[in-house]
């Protein structure tokens, strides 16, 4: 029995010696979990940052190894890694959406180099809104006007500081014009005149495509789609009474007579009190329906000189005014 075990001893101790002298076999399988783990050659590791403080890493960003066209998207740290790299020099790409790409160089020199290579981006400035409509105000001096109005707002990841200018351009036309901001930080507008186009004429805005460019502190620009008018109404509604400077109640009911149009509309009153020959807006009303051709005036006025408009609003802001009508209150 002893001599059983002592042969089976043996026996084990001679296999394991010859287990432990066969070479470890090459990972050329390329489905072998091991091909992969240990890397050989060189490395190009780095995280994408967003451009301005607070600066956070960026994910989703696509990353492109030039010239062996490699590609890497950022993980949720921003980072990004290329392995087993020969000497020489390469090229990296990093673009995402909504960001201006960025190129680095980076030179290799050992088979075993790793190189550093962070991004900083810089979002580009967006489009929230657009409001491209026109005004047409009537008056009795120094006479009518036309004129476009274009609204925007806008919005950047690095925050609406880094928004540097905005221009309104009408390439067809040689036509640009810079937009001014508003009691918004994120809101911007601009007013053009008829007069500053050919013949004096809002219609061409009808026809040609119009576009914002928004350029932030870093140079990087966005270009919105393009915008067109859609229509610029002609015609007002009469203001019939109060006018004349004809002595009215402190609530006056207004009067006009209606027009026919081929679109749906609202009308909305405005009233303007005349101090030292200055007209001042004091009242704006809500959106009306185009069918009643009346509006009780729903507060009181003080004693003085008053005119009042009409005007027709469709439902993309486009508006019409009338001329003024004019009363007194005692």
């Amino acid at each position: 029995m002893r001599s059983f075990i002592k042969f089976i001893f043996l026996s084990f101790l001679c296999l394991w010696f010859l287990i432990g002298c066969v070479p470890e076999a090459p990972h050329s399988n390329p489905l072998d979990p091991y091909l992969f783990s240990t890397p050989t050659g060189s490395v190009i590791t780095g995280t994408v940052f967003s451009r301005y403080q607070p600066v956070q890493p960026l994910k989703g960003v696509m990353v492109q190894l030039l010239p062996d066209l490699q590609i890497q998207i950022t993980d949720q740290e921003g980072h990004f890694e290329f392995q087993n790299l020969e000497p020489g020099e390469y090229q990296l790409i990093a673009f995402r959406d909504q960001y201006l790409t960025d190129t680095i160089h980076v030179s290799l020199d050992q088979t075993d180099d790793t190189e550093v290579a962070n991004f900083f981006l810089d979002a580009l400035p967006q489009v929230v809104r657009v409001h491209f409509f026109s005004e047409h105000i009537d008056q009795w001096w120094p006479g009518e006007i036309y004129q476009a109005v274009l609204q925007i707002i806008v919005n950047d990841a690095d925050g609406l500081s880094d928004i540097d200018s905005l221009h309104v351009q009408i390439p067809s036309l040689n036509f640009q014009k810079t937009m001014e901001g508003t009691a918004r930080v994120d809101s911007f507008v601009v007013k053009i005149e008829a007069g500053e186009l050919p013949d004096g004429s809002l219609q061409y805005l009808i026809e040609t495509p119009s576009f914002v460019e928004i350029i932030d502190k870093s140079g990087g620009k966005t270009m919105s789609e393009p915008l067109r008018l859609t229509r610029i109404i002609d015609v007002t509604p009469l203001p019939v009474s109060p006018a004349n400077l004809e002595n009215s109640t402190s609530s006056p009911l207004f009067e006009w007579q209606p027009v026919a149009l081929p679109f749906s509309y609202s009308h909305i009153v405005q009233v303007y009190r005349v101090n030292t020959g200055i007209p001042v807006l004091i009242f704006t009303s809500e959106p009306l329906p185009e069918s009643p051709t009346a509006y009780q005036y729903p507060d009181s006025l003080g004693s003085g000189t008053y005119f009042w408009t009409i005007g027709i609003l469709d439902n993309l802001n486009n508006f019409s005014r009338s001329k003024e009508a004019s009363f007194i209150v005692p």
